[in-house]
């Protein structure tokens, strides 16, 4: 018989005793299980933290979780009395606790008929690097096997309005925690009571406790940062044209990049166009542990990697290890579309260059030897609003290297110069010969001859690596209606091994054209050989502690 499900309490204080303390689990939890918060307990002024005898209650026993940056935002004027607060054992670098802000987070919960709250600060063992590493392996499923989650864009000192601009979206955890759960909502400050909504959404504002904060649906939210505004209405309100403009920007500037990037990897989440756009928002985020840029999406592609084997700084090892299991699983290289517009990565070229990552601040990547905010470059002037379809399948070798097989021609660069524009220039083939020029994104031109054979020692070529698919979008796309085909070109650093050199948007005529270039196996990455260790970990065999719990 299976064992019942059952809550032990193994810390319990006054709230109100908490005020400048510090809350150390390292002498009541044990190492690999999950805990919760009693959000009861906690509108009656006490912290109480449970223990389970199972990874995750029945579905009869629903949690809720939440979504929130490391470090938030101080108030906007100093206050005279300080707010009530208390700080972690082993968090001290992340800001303190609002006692306050828990208890409205716990009144939410409650408020959609859930008790039990998982709150990463308390309810992991921050002291315990054991705890820490198994958690991070079953983070995905605490957030997918949730029943609801609530945003704090602003952390968890204080709540900030809907017209704050906030760093939430610039975060590498947050993504997962927006996309796993199957409901999210915002909780933010809010004064004018419950009401109505619209603009670029429609919903509902309803109030958690009164002329303090209330809750909106998250991706409407979204929507709305897009737009920059919406119309609100109060239930109260003495005739329905008694409306007013709020302004929305607590996820950012009006249409983003990353608010698109997440707009997609929310909409198409799921599917291989929901991958694509998974890697692009990542792309634009940033964490204190370059590691965790990878750590923080594995689980939405449904694969786990054990923390224990990669450093801290090591986000290159930890990226090609997740693009391995990836492809194992039979799934597409859809990382090839996170951007045409960055440098490839030194290492592994298939990706794009992969930003500096800080805990504050946003990500930054080197262009041309300047630092540029990556969502400034990420798509050029061309908008976040597109996928990448039928990406190639292949393998990751024992160096590295993404094996493929794709439609290539033979091709050698021809005009440095970068004077054209992409979109224009690859409006047509332009030749019967098999020979033709097409043109870069950085404006080169390149002589392309499909009748040249490829073999190993081939020093240059274009290969198709997929098609555009689109968000719905009231902007025009630069190149227009007519470049729907993304080709990368490829250059030899070594016998039968490449790296990415360049990018292209070519011509819907296009569709038939490389249909005719034949179709070759090529090994992508480098040209810098990648270390020791990290070549052992991809060719490390599995284990079995290495894996993540698969929630029904």
């Amino acid at each position: 018989m299976a064992p019942k499900f059952k809550l032990t309490a193994i810390y319990e204080k006054s709230l109100a005793a908490l005020n400048g303390a510090t809350v150390d689990l390292s002498r009541c939890a044990t190492a690999g299980e999950i805990r919760f918060i009693d959000c009861a307990a906690a509108g009656e002024g006490v912290l109480r933290i449970y223990e389970t005898n199972l990874n995750f209650p029945p579905k009869d026993v629903p949690y809720a979780t939440a979504s929130y940056v490391w470090r938030g935002y101080p108030p906007k004027k100093p206050r005279t009395t300080p707010r009530p607060t208390f700080t972690v054992k082993g968090a001290e670098s992340g800001e303190p606790i609002n006692i306050r802000l828990l208890t409205h987070l716990c009144a939410a919960a409650v408020q959609e008929g859930v008790e039990l709250l998982w709150f990463d600060r308390l309810c992991i063992m921050q002291t315990s690097k054991e705890d820490k590493a198994w958690q991070i392996q079953q983070m995905h499923a605490v957030y997918a096997r949730c029943a609801v989650c609530f945003v704090l864009p602003g952390g968890i000192n204080r709540l900030v309005s809907l017209g704050e601009d906030t760093a939430w979206i610039h975060r590498a955890w947050t993504l997962q925690e927006l996309l796993a759960p199957p409901r999210s909502f915002v909780l933010f400050e809010w004064t004018y009571g419950s009401g109505s909504y619209s603009g670029a959404a429609a919903g509902r504002i309803t109030e958690v406790v009164a002329r303090k904060c209330a809750l909106a649906d998250a991706t409407d939210v979204l929507q709305l940062s897009i737009a920059g505004t919406m119309s609100f209405r109060r239930d109260k309100a003495k005739d329905a044209t008694h409306r007013f403009s709020v302004p929305v920007h607590v996820f950012g500037a009006p249409e983003s990049p990353q608010a698109w990037a997440t707009m997609g990897a929310l909409r198409l989440r799921g599917s291989e166009a929901g991958e694509s756009a998974v890697w692009r928002s990542a792309l634009m985020r940033t964490s204190s542990r370059p590691v965790d840029m990878i750590f923080s999406i594995m689980g939405l592609f449904d694969v786990s990697l054990n923390p224990a084997y990669f450093d801290k700084d090591d986000r290159v090892g930890a990226t090609v290890a997740l693009a391995k299991k990836i492809l194992e699983k039979g799934r597409s290289a859809t990382w090839i579309g996170a951007s045409f517009h960055l440098p490839a990565s030194s290492h592994l070229s298939g990706f794009p260059v992969f930003p500096k990552s800080s805990v504050s601040g946003q990500a930054m990547v080197s262009v041309g030897g300047r630092m540029k905010e990556v969502s400034t470059v990420v798509d050029g002037d061309y908008m976040s609003q597109w996928w990448l379809r039928h990406a190639p399948n292949g393998h990751i070798d024992d160096d590295g290297y993404l094996v493929v097989r794709v439609h290539a021609a033979a091709a050698s660069l021809t005009d440095r110069r970068g004077d054209a524009t992409p979109g224009v220039a690859n409006a047509s083939v332009g030749s019967e010969t098999g020979a033709y020029r097409i043109t870069d994104l950085r404006g080169r031109k390149w002589s392309v001859d499909k009748r040249q054979a490829i073999s190993g020692s081939t020093q240059a070529m274009v290969l198709f690596v997929g098609s555009e698919g689109r968000l719905p979008s009231s902007k025009a796309y630069q190149f227009g209606e007519d470049t729907p085909i993304r080709a990368i070109a490829i250059e030899a650093h070594g016998r039968g091994k490449y790296n990415r050199v360049a990018s292209f948007f070519l011509g819907k005529c296009f569709e038939q054209e490389i249909k005719t270039w034949r179709v070759a196996e090529v090994a992508i990455g480098g040209p810098k050989a990648l270390s020791d260790e990290q070549l052992a970990i991809i060719r490390k065999k599995e284990h079995k502690d290495n894996v993540m719990l698969h929630v029904q």
